[in-house]
């Protein structure tokens, strides 16, 4: 769940991070675990989490045919 993004100066996501609770949470749960950590220990989570690219995923390329 790569929903925990941090921003530069302009707002703008400079680099992502994942990581759970490690059991299974509704949604609503699972970010409210990841603020609480992020709150009390930042240090300690960005060493266990997952570094994510901020770059949107690419979209496979669209082929139109002329039929």
């Amino acid at each position: 769940m790569s929903n925990v993004w941090e921003l530069d100066e302009k707002n703008e996501p400079k680099v992502g991070w994942c990581f759970l609770p490690e059991r299974a949470l509704a949604a609503g749960d699972v970010m409210l675990a990841q603020k609480i950590a992020l709150e009390t220990d930042e240090a300690a989570v960005l060493a266990i989490a997952n570094r994510v690219s901020t770059r949107p995923p690419s979209r496979p390329r669209v082929v139109r045919r002329a039929w």
